[in-house]
């Protein structure tokens, strides 16, 4: 398998995913203590977009790839785009209280997702034991 073989474009995905996810719910805990450590990197806000705009094309390129490709399941993909879509919600939308919780359930989505695509594309009838090195070229 190549570096972006459907396995690593998900593990990507959710880890982005989940790294976003982290930054956005303890950033607000540990604020306080960033100047007294001389922190400002968790504070920068290109780092955010860069977290959001990583997860979102991993995720669309392993959800699209494995629907396109092997299981035909849509609902990874919808799983994602409300997942993506609490994600952008609670950065842009939602009031500073609500924020991390939205984006805690749009990361678990986004998560849940890709879980479900992993599963979705190691159990499809496509790769069958009589279809393994077809599946094995494909990345699955």
């Amino acid at each position: 398998m190549n570096l972006f073989s459907k396995w690593s474009l998900d593990t990507l995905g959710i880890g982005a995913s989940l790294v976003c996810a982290i930054h956005c719910v303890l950033l607000p805990l540990v604020i306080t203590a960033l100047p007294l450590l001389g922190l400002e990197v968790l504070e920068n806000e290109n780092l955010e977009y860069a977290l959001l705009v990583l997860s979102f094309l991993a995720g669309c390129t392993a959800l699209w790839r494995g629907y396109l490709k092997h299981h035909h399941r849509a609902l990874p993909l919808l799983l994602f785009a409300v997942g993506y879509a609490g994600l952008l919600a609670g950065h842009f939308l939602m009031p500073e209280g609500w924020e991390p919780f939205v984006i805690a359930a749009g990361a678990g989505l986004i998560v849940w997702a890709h879980l479900r695509n992993i599963k979705a594309c190691r159990s499809c009838k496509i790769c069958s034991s009589e279809n393994a090195a077809e599946c094995e070229n494909a990345g699955v």
